[in-house]
Order: C-alpha cells, then structure tokens, then sequence
C-alpha cells in the first residue's frame, strides 16, 4: 500500500511557490503603504496650511516663523507679540485643536523650562507634525540635547529664497515666515496659488552637529531657532534623501519629490526635477512673477 504525503520533490516545489508569491507580494504591499503614507503626510500638511488660514482670518496677518522680542537689534521689526518667545507651529496649535499644549508653555521663559526632560510640554509628540515616510524619524519622534528633549517636526513654512540668518539685514524676507514676519494675504501678490506655504523636510543623511541638527532640528518648542520653524530655497534644489541641511525642502516618498501647501491652501507634490528659477520664483510671495507649479507634479 503506497504512502500518503508529499515527496521531497513536491514539498520543495510548493516553497519555491511561496517564496515566489511572497517575493511578489511584498512590493505591492509596500507600494500600498507608502501611498497610504503619501495620503497621510498630504492630509497632515493641508491641515497646518488650514491652521494658518484659521490664524489669517483671527489676526488679519499670518503668524510669524519666529515671535522674538529681542531680534529687534539684530535687523529685524519689533516681534507681532512682544515679551513672548515662541515659534511657527506654536502659534498654530490652537488652531490645530492643540491650544492645550501652548497653555502648558511659559512663553516667556528660556526654552529649557519648556523642554526640562522626557515628560516635558515641549517633547510631547504630535503625530499631524510627522511624516510617516520618514523612517529616519525615531520613535517616539523626540530628539535630546543634554537635559533638554525636543519634539520633532517634519514641516516647516516657506522662508524665502535666503539662508537662515540671525540677522535680519542677511535674509531678503521674501516669502511669508520668517523671523517677526506679520505678512497678510494681500501681499502675496505673485498669487496664492503660486507661492509656497509650507514643505516637508526629511532627517534622512543630515549634516552632523553638536547642536539643533544633532537632534533633526525641527524641535517647535525651541523659541531661538528659525530654521526649527522654516525651510528655504537659497541652494535651489530639493533634497531630503541625499546629504542636506535642515533647511532643505525633501521627503522620502519614492525620493521623487515632496509635499507643498500653497498659500491658497491646497497641497501639491512638486518633483525633485523642478527647475532652480521656478523653484525660488515659487518660494517668494511678490517676487513679480507667477509659476505654473502644476507642470512640476
């Protein structure tokens, strides 16, 4: 009587199968992840545009890239809200359904007091603030620096065409956030629809540092640093997967190219390829001139 089961032979055929299967399985599934990923990081950075707009409409201008009151002295207008200290993404949070967080804060205090250890108002973690693609992001998305520990951000305004500066006579001011900026939406007269709002920014290949960019950067409760709150394009590319600084717009979405509001709060995904003129003519809000972004998607 002849046994029943499988013979070597067969049994390696069914794994060679499956291993086929599975080999062709895993980049669908992968590819579903990252657009599900892609959808996500859309959505998180249409309601921080929506969260300006909100601000736009209480305060009749948009809110700074950084309130700092004694910038003043450094080239800069006296700060929208004096004797505070706060940046970009803090002024959004009650209009992100977060007010509860800036209640937490001392505004006025040195940014340690805010960021005093792991459990501290300022290392709470946001999920709308990071982009799921980004797996350089650590988890829980909080960097440390000495005592201090800083929750992450993977979004920041449009500063314009110029490098972050400490001083206001170095930057052109040219797009809508930047150190004390009070822009209104009236200014923009390049067009809504043709001016960066806000990008994504990527931790992947950052220059090392022993200070903001040893943790990523992007850490919103640090009251002193503009590049925490802001990305420009004075180097006229896009990275965010090869060796950049954390000015640098970029994601790692198929390293293609990244999301950006514009003022107009729709969201668009630009590609790494844009041209340098188009690229800093996007970034400014009266350069005199309006840029089809749409041939860049």
């Amino acid at each position: 009587m002849r046994r029943k089961g499988f013979t070597l032979v067969e049994l390696l055929v069914v794994i060679a199968i499956i291993a086929i299967l599975i080999a062709l399985l895993v980049p669908a599934v992968q590819k579903v992840r990252e657009s599900a990923a892609r959808t996500q990081c859309n959505n998180n950075i249409k309601q921080i545009a929506l969260a300006a707009h909100s601000f736009e409409g209480a305060y009749k201008r948009f809110p700074p890239g950084l309130n700092y009151p004694p910038a003043s002295s450094s080239g800069w207008q006296p700060a929208p809200e004096p004797g505070k200290n706060f940046g970009l993404t803090v002024a959004l949070f009650p209009y992100m359904e977060k007010g509860d967080i800036v209640k937490e804060m001392d505004l006025t205090s040195e940014y340690s007091k805010n960021t005093n250890g792991p459990n501290s108002v300022g290392a709470k973690v946001v999920p709308m603030l990071i982009c799921p693609s980004d797996f350089n992001m650590p988890i829980p998305a909080v960097g440390q620096l000495g005592s201090n520990y800083f929750a992450l951000n993977s979004y920041g305004g449009c500063s314009g065409t110029s490098a972050t500066s400490t001083e206001g006579s170095q930057m052109l001011k040219n797009g809508i956030f930047f150190t004390n900026s009070r822009v209104r939406i009236r200014e923009i007269s390049d067009g809504t629809s043709s001016t960066f709002f806000f990008g994504e920014r990527t931790r992947g290949d950052l220059a090392s540092s022993s200070t903001a960019m040893a943790i990523g950067g992007w850490a919103w409760a640090n009251k002193y640093a503009l590049e925490d709150n802001t990305m420009n394009t004075s180097l006229g590319k896009m990275e965010g997967y090869l060796d950049h600084t954390f000015n640098d717009f970029g994601s790692l979405h198929g390293c293609i190219g990244a999301h950006f509001a514009f003022a107009d709060g729709s969201v668009r995904f630009i590609r790494k390829e844009i041209n340098f003129k188009a690229y800093q003519q996007l970034s400014t809000r009266a350069g005199g001139e309006v840029v089809d972004s749409s041939k860049f998607e």
